[in-house]
C-alpha cells in the first residue's frame, strides 16, 4: 500500500514539476514576437555586476539587463507591440575600468559581436547594434582586480 502511495505522490510531484517547467518556459518564450508580455526586458535602472576575472565576458543580458531585443515604447501601443532596440547606453556605476561590447544580427541564429569599448568609472556608452539587426546582448568584462558594475540610463 505504501509503494502505491509513493508512486503517486511522485508521480504528482513529476507532474508540477513538468508543468510548472512548461509554464516557466512557456512565458520567457512568450516575448518572442516584440511583444510586450514579459517582465524581464531591458528597462532603465538595470544592473549587470560581474566579479569575473577580467579575461572572462559577463552576458548582460542573461545576467542583469533581460531580453535586449525590443524596447516598449511609452505609453505602449494599444497593440501591445515592442519595436527593436536601437540603441542602449550604459554608465560604469563600478569603481574601475569595464570592457562592454554589443551582440547582433539581422535574425535569430546570426550573431556578429562589435568592438569592445573602455568604459572609465562613472562614464557612459551608447550601444548600437545598427539599422535592421536585434540587439542580442551586452557584454561586460571588468578591466580591474574590483567587481565591474554596468546600468542602464537609456534605452531606445
Amino acid at each position: 500500500m505504501r509503494r502505491v502511495r509513493r508512486g503517486v505522490v511522485r508521480s504528482a510531484i513529476a507532474a508540477c514539476l513538468a508543468v510548472t517547467a512548461w509554464g516557466v518556459t512557456g512565458h520567457r518564450l512568450s516575448f518572442r514576437d516584440g511583444r510586450a508580455d514579459d517582465a524581464d526586458r531591458v528597462a532603465v535602472g538595470r544592473l549587470c555586476r560581474s566579479a569575473l576575472p577580467g579575461s572572462m565576458q559577463l552576458s548582460c543580458g542573461s545576467y542583469g539587463f533581460g531580453d535586449l531585443r525590443y524596447v516598449c515604447p511609452a505609453p505602449r501601443r494599444d497593440d501591445g507591440t515592442c519595436v527593436p532596440t536601437s540603441a542602449v547606453t550604459v554608465r560604469n556605476s563600478g569603481d574601475s575600468s569595464a570592457y562592454v561590447s554589443w551582440i547582433a544580427g539581422p535574425r535569430p541564429g546570426v550573431r556578429e559581436q562589435g568592438r569592445e569599448q573602455r568604459v572609465s568609472p562613472g562614464r557612459e556608452v551608447t550601444l548600437r547594434p545598427g539599422r535592421g539587426r536585434l540587439l542580442f546582448d551586452v557584454t561586460l568584462r571588468g578591466g580591474g582586480d574590483k567587481p565591474s558594475s554596468l546600468e542602464v540610463v537609456r534605452v531606445r
